[in-house]
């Protein structure tokens, strides 16, 4: 059920031909992380970022909102120990699920990684670490508290000489719009997926109230028949660049630099504005 997910623009109008809120549910939950997973598994645009920042340093990381270790799985490979910290259990036992697997296809990362149930906005593990990374814009998922709660556990946690990495998508010139856009992406699962789908994209920018509804439409497969049909939803806020990395500069962190990223995945190409990925440097 919805659990009072608000879900904005066309896939508001598609939820309710569906049968209204039994339709929605979020994408981080039980039915909605995997198809989270199949979507991000393979955009490694801020991962390869992230490690041309770290260069040839070995260390530790904490990948914060880690989902199933798409980040954490590039800077394993590359000789890092490292935790990943998520509330979703769902999302955890896909990262477990990817262990195994990456298990037997060689790479066995027993004792060098370890994962943990919590909040980023407010942890306390009691150690530091050389990277601190939180990818896929999620700081656009908290509110401006939550947003300093996070910096403060960031700046309890980081080593001397570390660096915090985090994306940010930012809509240049949003400001100066006051009518919504939107963009539709169709993505189809492989026939060999676990879970065949056909996903719409629904992407919905609303800049007066500088939020994002982005929601997948999932019309699930099987022997060539449609069985289902889901609505997979995320709400989060349109954050500019610039106050952003005061806020950072507010919480007695310091913003060493703004790399822009080139992602291959263009899904977000139709959009009224093109979108940025920025990754920002951050350090003590």
């Amino acid at each position: 059920m919805s659990d009072g997910l608000r879900v904005l623009g066309t896939a508001s109008h598609v939820a309710n031909l569906l049968g209204g809120d039994s339709s929605i549910h979020s994408l981080y939950g039980p039915e909605g992380s995997p198809v989270y997973h199949f979507l991000t598994r393979y955009d490694e645009a801020d991962a390869e970022a992230m490690l041309a920042v770290a260069k040839d340093r070995k260390g530790t990381l904490l990948e914060l909102a880690c989902g199933s270790g798409r980040l954490t799985f590039p800077f394993l490979e590359q000789g890092f120990d490292a935790v990943g910290l998520d509330m979703s259990p769902h999302m955890l036992r896909l990262f477990a699920e990817r262990l195994e697997e990456e298990k037997e296809d060689g790479s066995d990362y027993t004792g060098r990684v370890a994962t943990i149930e919590g909040d980023m906005t407010s942890f306390s593990l009691d150690r530091t670490f050389d990277f601190i990374t939180l990818g896929a814009n999620a700081i656009s998922y908290l509110e401006k508290e939550q947003r300093a709660s996070l910096f403060a556990s960031v700046r309890a946690h980081l080593a001397e000489d570390g660096r915090f990495l985090m994306t940010l998508i930012e809509f240049p010139g949003i400001e100066d719009r006051s009518e919504p856009f939107e963009t539709q992406a169709i993505v189809a699962t492989g026939a060999d997926a676990d879970i065949p789908m056909l996903l719409t994209l629904l992407d919905y920018v609303d800049p007066v109230e500088m939020l994002r509804s982005s929601n997948f439409l999932a019309h699930r497969v099987e022997d060539g028949r449609v069985i289902d049909s889901k609505i997979f939803t995320a709400l989060s806020g349109v954050l500019p660049a610039a106050p952003l990395r005061a806020e950072i500069e507010e919480a007695g962190l310091r913003v060493l630099k703004q790399h822009e990223v080139v992602s291959q995945f263009q899904i977000q190409a139709s959009f009224a504005i093109t979108p940025k990925i920025y990754l920002l440097e951050v350090a003590l």
